[in-house]
């Protein structure tokens, strides 16, 4: 098992495991909190689930996390070959809304995703060289990322984290102090997106002065 924390929630990987598929995977969904990746390396089969039938083949992708049914079979004389990790979220005190996209999408399909990223994360596991649980954990966290973009809808935006936030103000600051003369509180304060008291406070955060005394400072 690897533990790993992505966007505000604490992961579990419980099992990553590859190979041919030889018998059918009979109908059954998984449990709360757990969520089942699965990339599809060649071969043909038939994926049955709430949401439909789908013919898999190499390149093929799909998730499967609660409550979802779904049964696996193969074409017998061209078998399935995949790689499935196996997932179940521990904590998520703190999830930010990039990360509610994963959680709250429990069936997803896709024709083509690449499955390097899988590879790599099974041959980390198998083969236990020094720091495969950083490996694995890094390569988990840039998969996850991968596959939650697709589900992202067009136009989507994650939003600023505080301290992002404040580093631009940060260099709003900055620049117009240095590049702008004869410029007002109220002028700064519509730059920042913020009201005048809090360019106020901004300003005595990262600086201990007062606008009136910074715009003096400035000019001397």
């Amino acid at each position: 098992m690897l533990d790993f924390e992505w966007n505000g929630v604490r992961f579990t990987l419980v099992k990553c495991s590859g190979g041919v598929l030889e018998d059918s995977i009979p109908m059954h969904c998984h449990s709360e909190n757990s969520y089942e990746l699965h990339f599809i390396l060649g071969g043909e089969g038939t994926l049955l689930t709430d949401f439909g039938e789908y013919k898999m083949r190499q390149g093929n992708f799909f998730v499967t996390g609660p409550g979802v049914k779904h049964s696996q079979s193969g074409d017998k004389n061209n078998p399935l070959k995949d790689i499935y990790i196996y997932i179940q979220k521990r904590n998520s005190q703190k999830p930010n809304s990039f990360a509610k996209l994963f959680l709250d999408t429990h069936f997803y399909y896709h024709q083509q995703f690449e499955t390097d990223c899988a590879s790599q994360i099974l041959n980390e596991i198998n083969g236990k060289k020094p720091g495969w649980e950083s490996a694995a954990e890094g390569l988990m966290i840039n998969l996850l990322t991968r596959i939650t973009r697709l589900y992202a809808p067009d136009g989507y935006s994650a939003p600023v984290k505080d301290e992002n936030l404040n580093d631009m103000r940060f260099l709003i600051i900055e620049n117009m102090f240095l590049y702008n003369k004869g410029f007002t509180l109220k002028e700064l304060s519509r730059k920042l997106g913020v009201c005048e008291r809090q360019t106020q406070r901004l300003l005595k955060k990262y600086y201990g002065k007062t606008f009136r005394e910074k715009i003096k400072e400035s000019t001397q």
